[in-house]
């Protein structure tokens, strides 16, 4: 019998049924005409139970043995062989009819197997799919020592798991690293021989342990007393005996004891440390009130404990400082920018050089007998599932340095010789009367064109009115006066709060303010700040090859620029129409730190003969008296 598809067998079958109830009722309309006796269908009397007819068998129901035709011998009942209604059915409703039924339903059962199958290797290639994408994602962890997917469980005495880092960076451990969130990790060993590893916490790296979660991260183990621990963030070791530089406790007490550089400071951090406050409501996604006040703890380094009392010891607060954040493993590059940083600094600066380090430990060839002026200061790194940017420990840090004067200097930067003179126009700018930072121009000109949900509130309908001065670059300078703005600003993105709508600007919440340069720029417009630097951070190192350059100088004395690259920052339409004033103070973009050391090595052995620092129109000045009287229109502030 020809095969059919799944699809059609039941229509097929039906169909049989139906001509063979039809010849049923034919065969019982000739029995009544002919005087059958009911005996010859039933095998008993009139008044049994008429039982249904039992097809694909040829045997009593006692009997359930029989013998099945070969599907080759068997022929279809058709409608059109039934000529004489009465013997063909007769005929046909023995064995044959019996036999063709029984090889529809066996062909039924082939369909219905074949189906199964089917499913079954679908299945299996499924799988097999699975887990070819599942060995793509672990070819490159290939190379490390066995891992296993694990549930949390109770550890080892004297082991325990600490916050390593997010997804996407990079975990340093002395241990066991795993690598997922809540009940769900996988883990890596660490390799024979070594004392430590760095693993890339990706699911590119290392699989998908918990699909659809985005707070997955890595976590570190650590064994009680081992070199690994003693080298780790305070802020990871509770058994660590560094001091604590600051904390709710301090910051309060600080405000009724520091006179009023402490009444600021304590304005500035309450709302993150006092469950009381609530002047303003907190949305759905605030960071519960137990974190924020673990976010104003920090340590100092045990290394650099003599360096803090000399700049901070007597009142808490340091002068001036330059202050960075940063977080990587010792031996990594984030590591080696920071180190070529302070370094820079303490060639080029009297001043010291606030490190915060958010990460797990930093260098054991750091100390304060290689950097006399460093403060290395630890704190925790905000929570995996808070889904807030790491770049907000730059506030952080601002915050918590408790510098009179600061300037704020990314890892991928180093300053030159001059860059002192920041300090002193710092004071003169960020008063009781302006507290706020001030941010250099950038050399771009950012617009609603640009991404961010912001802009609607700024420039509706494009018009930008709202907008108070040029996107800046965020490498911030500020006074003791601008802390409450600080602590105002990442207040209301940590507590998840809403600007309220303002007759044409739109409400916003600012936890929608995805990055530190984006909320520091909203926060300055919103406050109608209009102070802004001259590019005091060179976009790229290449361009500080232009002040190392012999250059040009006429009989009046004044050096022309005529080598290298000596055009202004970008113009804009609104707010500097001529292009904005290079300062040759800092470099930004430094990521490659013997690139940096190549500079840093220049220009200290031309630091007498350097051009500039300032470059505006080709020119180059000494002063900022000199460029202002030959440019009395300047937008941005030297």
């Amino acid at each position: 019998m020809a095969a059919r598809s799944r699809n059609s067998k039941h229509g097929f079958c039906s169909q049989n049924k139906l001509w063979a109830y039809a010849a049923v009722v034919v065969f019982l309309f000739l029995y009544m005409n002919s005087h059958y006796h009911a005996d010859t269908l039933f095998g008993a009397g009139h008044n049994a139970p008429v039982v249904p007819v039992i097809y694909n068998r040829d045997v009593t129901p006692a009997e359930p043995a029989r013998e099945k035709i070969p599907k080759a011998a068997t022929v279809p009942l058709k409608v059109e062989e039934v000529k004489n209604p009465k013997m063909q059915f007769v005929q046909a409703g023995s064995q044959d009819r019996e036999r063709a039924e029984e090889a529809v339903e066996e062909e039924e059962d082939a369909a219905e197997t074949l189906a199964r199958e089917k499913e079954k290797r679908r299945a299996a290639e499924e799988a097999a799919r699975r887990a070819e994408e599942k060995a793509k994602q672990q070819e490159e962890v290939a190379s490390e020592p066995e891992s296993e997917w694990a549930s949390a469980g109770e550890e080892p005495e004297g082991r325990d798991w600490i916050y390593c880092c997010g997804q996407w960076q990079e975990c340093y451990c002395g241990g066991r690293i795993r690598w997922g969130n809540h009940e769900k990790w996988k883990v890596v060993d660490l390799p024979a021989g070594q004392t430590t590893h760095l693993v890339k916490c990706s699911i590119d790296k290392l699989g998908d342990p918990y699909p659809g979660d985005d707070g997955k991260h890595c976590q570190c183990e650590v064994t009680a007393g081992s070199s690994f621990a003693n080298s780790l963030n305070p802020a990871l070791n509770p058994a660590s005996r560094a001091k604590k530089a600051t904390s709710c406790q301090s910051l309060e007490r600080g405000g009724r004891e520091e006179g009023e550089e402490g009444e600021i400071m304590w304005k500035a951090t309450r709302a993150y440390c006092d469950p009381s406050w609530n002047a303003v409501p907190a949305g759905r996604r605030a960071l519960p009130m137990d974190v924020l006040q673990g976010l104003m703890n920090s340590w100092v380094d045990p290394r650099f404990q003599a360096v803090w009392d000399k700049f901070m010891g007597k009142t808490g607060w340091v002068d001036k400082a330059f202050i960075n954040y940063y977080a990587g493993p010792p031996d990594g590059k984030h590591t080696a920018m920071t180190q070529a940083l302070v370094e820079s600094i303490h060639e080029f600066s009297d001043e010291p050089v606030i490190v915060f380090h958010f990460g797990v430990a930093t260098p054991e060839s750091w100390n304060r007998q290689r950097f006399p002026r460093l403060i290395l200061l630890h704190a925790k790194p905000m929570p995996a599932n808070s889904r807030r940017s790491f770049n907000f420990n730059k506030l952080r840090a601002m915050l918590l340095s408790k510098a009179r004067i600061g300037i704020q200097l990314d890892s991928d930067q180093f300053v030159a010789p001059g860059v002192d003179a920041m300090f002193k126009i710092t004071a003169r700018e960020v008063t009781k009367e302006y507290a706020m930072p001030i941010l250099p121009a950038h050399f771009l000109d950012r617009t609603p064109k640009d991404l961010g949900a912001y802009w609607k509130r700024y420039c509706p309908s494009n018009g930008c009115k709202f907008q108070s001065q040029r996107w800046g670059h965020a490498h911030p300078t500020w006074s003791f006066w601008a802390t409450p703005f600080l602590g105002r600003w990442l207040r209301r993105n940590f507590r998840d709060e809403t600007l309220p709508a303002d007759g044409k600007m739109k409400p916003l919440q600012v936890i929608e303010v995805k990055e530190d340069e984006d909320l520091l720029n909203v926060a300055t417009w919103e406050d109608k700040g209009t102070k802004q630097w001259c590019k005091f951070d060179i976009p790229d190192p290449v361009e500080f090859d232009t002040i190392l350059n012999e250059q040009s100088t006429d009989s009046s004395g004044s050096t022309k620029c005529i080598k290298g690259m000596c055009g202004n920052i970008g113009a804009d339409g609104r707010y500097h129409k001529h292009g904005v004033v290079k300062v040759f103070y800092t470099a930004h973009h430094a990521i490659n730190p013997s690139v940096t050391r190549t500079y840093l090595d220049s220009l200290n052995k031309r630091r007498h003969q350097l051009n500039g620092p300032y470059l505006y129109n080709h020119r180059f000045y000494k002063t900022p008296e000199e460029l202002k009287a030959a440019n009395p229109k300047l937008a941005c502030m030297v």
